[in-house]
């Protein structure tokens, strides 16, 4: 498997049709162009291609000085266990600690072991 790793947005139609599988889209029901500004919107984006195929997202939403939140960290399900998600997420936190913010992110209860194992912490419950 070679997995290639880029920062630059993908074509909204390639955004949206990994947010469709994700299962996403089911709950924030956006249009293809409101997903690509949302990315285009980021302060850090990274975006996992295998053979052309969008595979997984990860990206960083941040005021720049202070706090920096990880979000829409996703990869296919054939993709998961290959560390593709870890890599992503390495570089949302280097990418963090060159700017010096304060990494966040929200995560579901099952998924708290994964994050620790990336050297993360539980520090608060989340609220919407």
């Amino acid at each position: 498997m070679d997995i290639i790793f880029k920062t630059d947005l993908p074509a909204k139609d390639e955004i949206f049709g990994f947010y469709e599988t994700m299962g996403w889209n089911g709950f924030l029901r956006l249009r293809a162009q409101e997903l690509a500004d949302a990315m285009a919107g980021s302060f850090y984006s990274v975006y996992a291609y295998s053979g052309g195929t969008l595979v997984a997202t990860g990206r960083i939403v941040s005021d720049g000085i202070i706090s920096a939140y990880a979000c829409g960290l996703g990869v296919l399900p054939e993709f998961r266990g290959q560390g593709v998600g870890a890599e992503i997420m390495n570089r949302l936190k280097a990418k963090c600690g060159e700017h010096r913010l304060h990494m966040q992110f929200f995560c579901g209860d099952a998924l708290v072991p994964y994050y620790e194992k990336l050297g993360f912490e539980v520090f608060a419950a989340g609220m919407r």
